[in-house]
Formats: C-alpha cells, sequence, structure tokens
C-alpha cells in the first residue's frame, strides 16, 4: 500500500475514533435504541426512561441525555432516579415535553396524578437547553376544588400534579428552561441542599388555580434568580423547613406575590428562617412581600427580608398574617399559640398600590404571639390611582421605624 493510502485510511480511522469519542456520553432519546418519535402524539415514555438508565448508568465524563430541539415529545407521568455513577449528570431539553392532556389518562399512568417529571436523588444534576415543559393542565383547572370552590362542584379534585420536581438533588441547577401550564406547582424543590435556579420562565393564566411558580419544602442553601413567574397563585412560595434562600432580580406577576407560607397548618411546628428576597419587580399581583402563618401552629420564621423591590398596582404590597385560616381551629382573632414571627426587614420598596384594597401595609399579629423585631426603612407606597388615600393595617406588631414610611405606620410598637 503507498504511503499516500496509508494516511488516508489512518487519516479515516483517526476521524472514526474521534467521532466515537465525541459520541460518548451523550445519549438523545431519539436514537432509534431508544425510539423517540418527537411528534407530540406517541407515548415517547419509555424512550426517556431508557435513555436515562444509560446515561446514569454512564461512569465517565458528564453524562447528557438530549431532548433535539424543534420536536414535541409527549411523556407521561416519569421519574428519572438517581443516585447516578457519575459525579455530574445533565438533562438537556432543547425540544417540548408535553404531559397528558386529559386528566383521565393519568389516573392509570405510572406514577399516579401527584407529579408529573420528577428527578430524584440525583446529585450534580443540570437541566438546561432552553426548551419547554408544557403541563397541559387546563382540564386538571376545570376540575380543581380551589377553581370551583364556591359551586360545591361534585367530582373535583383537591390536589392536581406538580409539573417539575427535584427531590433530594443535592448541588443541582435548573436553568434556561420554561415551564407552562402546571395542572398546580410549576416547580418544587424538596429535600435538597445548595440548589440553583437562573433564567427560569414560568408561564400560566392568572386565572389558573393553585400554579404556584416554585415552591420549596426542607431545603437549604437554594438560589432563584433572574427569572419571570407569570400565574394563578405565588411567584415563589417558601415551604417549611427553609433555610438560606435567596430570590433575587425576578420578575413577578400576574401572581400572588413571593409568599413564605403557609405554616404551622393543623398545629404543626413550623422551621424557616433566612429568606432573603430583593431586586423583584412585582407586577399586578394581589400580593408583593408576604408571609402566612396558620392559627394554632407552632415553631419560627425568622431573620427574613424584603429589599429594593418595586411595585405595579399591587393589591397588597407588604401583608404578614398570622390568622391564616385552619380548619379545624377556632376563628377567634387570637389563638392559643401562632408561628413566631421576627426579625422581618422591609427595605427601599417603593410602587403604586390597587386601590381596591387601600391597606398598602397589613401586619396581622396574634396578641398571643406578637410579631417582633419588624423593621421598616424607605417605603415609599402610592394609589395607583392619584387622590386615593392608602392606609395600613397594624397589630401586635413590635420593632421600629428606621427612615421614611409612606404611608405612615403608626401602630408599630416599639421593642424594648
Amino acid at each position: 500500500m503507498g504511503t499516500f493510502n496509508i494516511l488516508f485510511v489512518l487519516g479515516v480511522v483517526i476521524s472514526i475514533h474521534l467521532h466515537v469519542v465525541a459520541a460518548q456520553g451523550v445519549f438523545d432519546v431519539t436514537d432509534p435504541k431508544y425510539g423517540a418519535v418527537g411528534d407530540g402524539k406517541k407515548d415517547d415514555t419509555q424512550a426517556f426512561t431508557k435513555a436515562w438508565a444509560d446515561a446514569c448508568a454512564a461512569t465517565t465524563g458528564i453524562p447528557k441525555l438530549v431532548v433535539p430541539k424543534g420536536k414535541t415529545f409527549f411523556v407521561g407521568p416519569t421519574s428519572f432516579m438517581g443516585p447516578c455513577k457519575a459525579k455530574n449528570v445533565t438533562f438537556e431539553l432543547g425540544g417540548t415535553i408535553v404531559a397528558p392532556q386529559n386528566p383521565s389518562a393519568w389516573d392509570t399512568a405510572k406514577g399516579g396524578s401527584g407529579t408529573w417529571i420528577v428527578f430524584n436523588g440525583v446529585t450534580g444534576l443540570l437541566v438546561n437547553g432552553g426548551g419547554v415543559f408544557d403541563g397541559r393542565g387546563q382540564g386538571w383547572w376545570e376540575k380543581s376544588c380551589h377553581q370551583n370552590r364556591h359551586l360545591n362542584a361534585p367530582g373535583c379534585t383537591k390536589t392536581q400534579p406538580a409539573a417539575v420536581n427535584f427531590w433530594g438533588t443535592n448541588g443541582g441547577a435548573f436553568r434556561d428552561i420554561t415551564v407552562t401550564n402546571s395542572p398546580m406547582f410549576h416547580v418544587t424543590l424538596l429535600k435538597l441542599e445548595g440548589f440553583e435556579v437562573y433564567n427560569v420562565k414560568i408561564n400560566s393564566p392568572e386565572d389558573s388555580p393553585n400554579t404556584d411558580g416554585i415552591h420549596t419544602q426542607d431545603v437549604k442553601q437554594v438560589t432563584i434568580a433572574d427569572s419571570q413567574f407569570r400565574g394563578g397563585d405565588d411567584c415563589v412560595s417558601i415551604g417549611d423547613r427553609s433555610s438560606f434562600v435567596y430570590v433575587r432580580n425576578c420578575h413577578c406577576g400576574p401572581g400572588h406575590g413571593v409568599s413564605i407560607g403557609s405554616l404551622g397548618k393543623g398545629g404543626k411546628n413550623a422551621d424557616v428562617e433566612e429568606i432573603h428576597v430583593e431586586r423583584i419587580e412585582f407586577v399586578g399581583t394581589m400580593f408583593g412581600a408576604r408571609i402566612k402563618t396558620y392559627k394554632g401552629g407552632k415553631g419560627y420564621c425568622r431573620k427574613i427580608s424584603y429589599k429594593n423591590s418595586n411595585f405595579t398596582n399591587v393589591m397588597n404590597p407588604i401583608f404578614i398574617d398570622q390568622f391564616y385560616l385552619d380548619v379545624g381551629v377556632s376563628d377567634t382573632p387570637n389563638a392559643v399559640s401562632a408561628v413566631g414571627i421576627s426579625d422581618v426587614t422591609f427595605e427601599g420598596l417603593t410602587g403604586t398600590t390597587d386601590v381596591k384594597v387601600p391597606a398598602a401595609i397589613t401586619l396581622k399579629c396574634s396578641e398571643a404571639v406578637p410579631c417582633t423585631g419588624i423593621k421598616m426603612n424607605n417605603i415609599n407606597l402610592t394609589p395607583a390611582v392619584p387622590g386615593t388615600k392608602l392606609t395600613t393595617n397594624c397589630s401586635n406588631a413590635k420593632g421600629a421605624i428606621l427612615g421614611k414610611v409612606e404611608p405612615a405606620v403608626t401602630t408599630l410598637i416599639s421593642s424594648a
């Protein structure tokens, strides 16, 4: 064989080898080995679970499950389980994943109706790619008891599936993804530590019931930033046993604000601290900076801050409520116990208030367990309709006014 031919063959071999090496660690759900079609109709659930099994079993590099752009994949309730063998693993969503459209299809689907997509016990997980999770929740909204609570509708559902769920995914990240039309919560973060959410878009109709953007429970060291929330409930809701949670540089609205709680339901003990919210643009929301606890609860909610945020036509910009109703607990103004709310700072909050609710600042605290350490500084709230008088509604709240507050809070009791 001539020198040229030898070099040519050697070049081809090297090229093939490099191609194979480059392909290692990439698990495309449309690979014939897995068989996803991506037409939005054929059930591609099995293809996803097969591709995930191989990605999670890979031992070298950073394995990547790829959901290619330009396709729509129909996937039923699915759990992507860990632990995986590699230290880090990526789920790259470029296309769109859609849920079952009819609620009746969920009842017999694997995984039941409590969740749709679950990432469970996967350390070092990155979900990114610019794609879309579409929960197609319209059918669920119509069946929701929350939606039909005044109609006493027979056969309504009290809970609906949460769309994208991260459980025990320590050291993970969720970036550059849209989650839309979830049956209930769009994203849940549960029992994890060290998790980041960046550039995520949540989008559902304003009247979609109980469609929180992101809900946390039993988490530590979580950052939610540079994201947009438009839905029918809390943009972000901070649940029990959450600590060191940072929410910043986000758009919220429509929705119910960035809320801590509800906490203490059924007399349970709450454990929430070090929650810090800043640089939020609240637009047309029902609430803004909000803390809500059930009557009769126990425990604490402390070391909280809402800072440097703007409100545009918001109904309740600043709101603490220790009387969030609980079934079976007396409706008397002051229950025997309450979740203790302390060391809460509201600072650098400006904008306009929807005059349907004249009280721009509400601190409804318990006589039995008053709110303490409330600090207010540089707050300037004005009516969306000029000439309308704004008021405040404060009871059993102790703290200090550190700078200008408008409308004036005259009933905040100075702490000793």
